[in-house]
């Protein structure tokens, strides 16, 4: 065994790798929480008036948004909270990841249910050409 491992040192690697790429999604899921791609997002926004929270700061947010998205900054996020409603999804979106999961946890933490964070952030909604205000 030991022989056969030295021998394919590359392939053993590969299938390493190609299981932890695998099993990321399910432990990304349980430690950051449920996040939702391009689509999933649309579909919550139409057809379950998703409301879309963007965490970035307000200089960013005035250069362009999701279309119909609210601005509360991170910065002052946990003052504003109740902003935020209780009775519908809430999509929190960021330029990366950063803010939104901290965003998000927050939320969770402080009981709203269905948050979500968008998979790709900002970036990913403009490079799909996606409905976005300048």
């Amino acid at each position: 065994m030991i022989e056969f491992i030295l021998d394919n040192l590359l392939l053993v690697a590969v299938v390493l790798v190609s299981g932890g790429l695998l099993v990321w999604p399910l432990i990304s899921n349980k430690t950051m929480g449920p996040v939702v791609d391009n689509d999933q997002a649309i579909e919550y926004i139409n057809r379950k008036n998703a409301f879309v929270l963007d965490v970035r700061s307000p200089k960013e947010f005035k250069r362009g948004a999701i279309a119909g998205s609210k601005n509360i900054p991170f910065e002052n996020f946990e003052a504003r909270l109740e902003e935020c409603p209780k009775d519908r999804p809430i999509i929190v979106v960021d330029t990366v990841h950063t803010f939104s999961h901290k965003a998000a946890t927050l939320l969770r933490k402080k009981g709203y249910k269905d948050v979500f964070v968008l998979t790709d952030g900002i970036k990913g909604w403009v490079d799909a050409r996606l409905p976005f205000t300048r």
